[in-house]
């Protein structure tokens, strides 16, 4: 008790040392903590833009397989060959009137 009533002045600098001390190490560990999540966070990101890059080439695929698919000359191959069908002839075409 004399030694804190002798130096009373010296406890409080011990207190703020050792609270600098604190704020200090604390303030380490919220660096690394964030610098960590920050590497986790941007390999996500870098994951997520090759899935993006991924799925927009399959996008771009899947639209021309359906242009493809879809085109006149295709559709008219399969008319006359699966189908059976065929262009009527001028005789056999009806013309409705409005």
């Amino acid at each position: 008790m004399a030694i804190t009533a002798s130096f009373p002045r010296l406890n409080r600098l011990n207190s703020c040392l050792l609270l600098s001390w604190m704020a200090v190490l604390l303030s380490g560990l919220g660096v690394v903590y964030v610098s960590h999540q920050c590497r986790l966070l941007y390999g996500e990101l870098a994951q997520l833009q090759q899935d993006k890059n991924r799925l927009e080439i399959a996008r771009g695929q899947n639209l021309l397989e359906a242009s493809a698919q879809a085109s006149l000359y295709r559709v008219e191959l399969l008319a006359l060959g699966k189908l059976g069908m065929q262009v009527p002839a001028l005789d056999k075409i009806v013309r409705v009137k409005p």
